[in-house]
């Protein structure tokens, strides 16, 4: 990708205006609606998703004797090329002059519009952002909203240049336009050609999903019909059908069905036509042998929702015409692998910023962040920073010994340039001060050594290092509360090689942590992280790195800090110094939401006697070191989403900002200028251990 792409992008404000408004609008209905939907069906979802994949082969050749039995053509296409070269030989062979299609990622992955081109074969989009963005000379930014990145300004200029139309920008004119122009189409068409939302392997059968009609149309009118989908849109039976169309347009668009649901199939053709035709044409290109992947075979569980994209921060910034090949955003970083190459996904796989949001909304717990990072791994791609950024707790240590010296250091001018040059960091990024000395030390032998405790504190490289005052005030909190807590010398989390692929560092290091941690764990004791990002590492990716039952064991021992306190905590009550005007607003971590089911800060801060407010906006945008990279693959991105949550919180009038994440507050206090306070400070001063404001030197 190359640096050009990316500058031109973020200079186009407007794009990334209506970008972030869709994508946002998106995000909560999505969220309300899954909200909404009973957890047997995720249950289900998932289910029968994981069974599909595993059964692949054999439900590829279930459904190929199925459309034969009812009287279709079936052909199962090894390549997109060979799926492309039926399709052409087909029309050509039926002397189809006009093709119409109904929106479908398969056609756009094997580029079957530009060969039914150059062959004399008229191909017109019906969907209304297929075909916007087919008059642009584009191709689609999204799975669902294929035209999102365009305005409804740009949209009736096109129109009126393309069409030599007079239209007014509003949305009602344009629909109706594009109504009226697409109806001489439907009449002429000879072929129609569909994707696939599901295909039932049991009846040979394709389900579609669709809220403008046309699919209807595409499917009835003309007297041959195509359906083309990868195989790994099958499932088995009728019931993990229904599955996946009651949690489809819940995660998808917040509803809980599309206005309408379409079964085709050999019986399934119009019989007002003369001898209609009926083919199905099942896309490999890749598939099946990711389905004996260890890393890829989860991504072909995507039911191409696309609540991954609505609430990806790069995505939203970038688009899918840069953060994306044909398939766009987060899982169309495995998708690209799958069906290109592990080369052309590296190249795009250096713009997610492992937040893991994908995997917090993904209906069917596809981990795309550790794929990506297997991704990033297994390409060899990494550059000189990222390694140098992966030694983010050798810095932190050495900044501990010579505190003076790295704080002068990150305030001089001279020394940032360099530091700038030499590793790659940002100078406009404000960085954390370092308080001198290590958490250990101030806590002594006592709690290295300590076997009977009942919790024990994993600091992480922020806590230990950097500001050892947040690690204290958890240990004086949770004793405060009750807890006897034991603080053994561990290592940082690990995250930055996580997040940049250097998954054998990565494995080291959660090697010697879960050495440290496990003889706890089997005993029973629970392991705390005031950083959510630590929790994160423990939890989530260290059993898939290491696959051993040891590194299980102390992920279901780990627990993040603020959910423990809400959990058990009953004495907690509002501290009558508290003054009843102070307005925090919460910002979420990301990692938070893997890990703490509803909103434990949020609870424990209203407990205390705060007015709390929030914003679902997801990510605030600098994903650890990520964010502190020079120019395009980093600050200048991670600057354009702060700068817009930043409005998002001032827009509350909300006077401070309480968090857990270390960096998410130099993101917030860069571009808001509130003051940030980790939620313990809070917590602290409720129960008189100390005021809020008491020894912060960072937030």
């Amino acid at each position: 990708m190359s640096r050009s792409r990316i500058v031109d992008a973020l200079e186009k404000k407007w794009e990334i205006d209506t970008r972030w408004r869709s994508m946002l609008t998106m995000h909560l209905k999505s969220r309300e609606g899954i909200a909404r939907l009973q957890n047997r069906y995720l249950e289900g979802i998932f289910e029968s998703r994981r069974r599909a994949v595993e059964n692949l082969e054999r439900l590829v050749a279930l459904t190929v004797e199925s459309v034969k039995r009812e009287g279709g053509n079936v052909y199962v296409a090894k390549t997109a090329e060979d799926a492309r070269r039926y399709v052409v030989s087909l029309a050509e062979s039926r002397g189809v002059k006009c093709v119409i299609k109904s929106k479908s990622m398969t056609t756009e992955e094997i580029d079957l519009n530009n060969a039914l081109l150059s062959r004399g074969i008229d191909v017109i989009e019906t969907d209304l952002g297929e075909r916007i963005v087919q008059l642009a000379g584009q191709r689609p930014s999204h799975i669902i909203a294929p035209a999102v990145h365009l305005s409804r300004e740009e949209i009736a200029r096109l129109v009126n240049e393309k069409k030599g139309a007079d239209l007014p920008h509003q949305p009602e004119a344009i629909t109706r336009f594009f109504r009226q122009d697409l109806w001489s189409d439907f009449k002429r068409a000879e072929m129609g050609i569909t994707g696939a939302n599901v295909v039932v392997a049991e009846t040979g059968q394709v389900v579609l999903v669709t809220n403008e009609g046309n699919g209807r149309l595409v499917t009835a009118m003309p007297r041959i019909l195509v359906s083309i989908a990868g195989i790994e849109k099958i499932v088995e039976t009728w019931d993990d059908a229904f599955n996946v169309l009651r949690v489809l347009p819940v995660s998808a668009v917040g509803r809980d069905t599309t206005s309408y649901i379409t079964v085709i199939g050999p019986r399934g053709m119009s019989r007002h036509v003369k001898t209609p035709e009926y083919h199905m044409v099942l896309l490999d290109n890749g598939r099946m042998e990711a389905s004996q992947d260890p890393w890829l075979k989860d991504a072909l569980r995507c039911i191409r929702c696309a609540a991954c994209l609505d609430i990806c921060p790069t995505y939203r910034i970038l688009g899918g015409h840069v953060f994306g090949d044909i398939y766009s955003g987060p899982m169309g970083v495995p998708w690209t692998a799958i069906t290109k190459s592990l080369k052309d996904a590296s190249g795009i796989a250096k713009y997610c910023v492992s937040c893991s949001l994908c995997l917090h909304v993904c209906p069917v717990q596809i981990d795309i962040p550790i794929t990506i990072s297997w991704i990033k791994h297994a390409s060899a791609g990494k550059t000189l920073r990222e390694r140098m950024l992966t030694m983010y707790e050798f810095y932190a240590v050495l900044g501990s010994r010579l505190p003076r010296l790295f704080n002068w250091l990150q305030g001089s001018r001279v020394s940032r340039r360099l530091m700038e040059g030499l590793l790659g960091i940002d100078r406009r990024r404000l960085m954390h001060r370092f308080r001198g000395g290590n958490l250990y030390e101030v806590l002594g032998e006592e709690y290295l050594r300590r076997r009977d405790a009942d919790i024990v504190y994993f600091p992480d490289t922020f806590a230990a290092y950097i500001d050892w005052g947040i690690g204290l005030l958890v240990v004086r909190v949770l004793e405060a509360l009750g807890y006897t807590v034991a603080v053994p010398r561990t290592y940082g989390s690990g995250m930055p090689s996580i997040q940049y692929g250097f998954l054998l560092k990565a494995k080291r290091v959660a090697e010697k942590n879960v050495e440290k941690l496990k003889s706890y764990a089997e005993a029973g004791v629970r392991i705390v992280c005031s950083e959510p990002t630590a929790a994160y590492c423990l939890r989530e990716a260290y059993p898939k790195i290491l696959n051993t039952p040891s590194s299980q064991r102390v992920s279901e021992s780990t627990w993040e800090l603020t959910n423990l306190i809400a959990t058990e905590a009953k004495s907690l009550s509002p501290n009558t110094e508290q003054s009843p005007n102070t307005y925090v607003f919460y910002h979420h971590p990301c990692h938070s939401r893997l890990l703490s089911p509803g909103r434990p800060s949020e609870d424990l801060l209203k407990r205390i006697g705060l007015n709390v407010a929030t914003v679902d906006y997801g990510c605030c945008g600098i994903a650890g070191t990520w964010g502190m990279r020079r120019g395009v693959e980093g600050f200048l991105i991670s600057a354009e989403i702060g700068r817009r949550v930043a409005e998002i919180i001032l827009g509350t009038g909300c006077m401070e900002i309480a968090t857990e994440s270390s960096v998410c507050a130099q993101q917030l206090g860069q571009f808001t200028g509130l003051k940030v306070r980790h939620t313990i400070r809070y917590i602290a001063h409720s129960l008189g251990i100390q005021h809020r404001d008491e020894g912060v030197l960072n937030f």
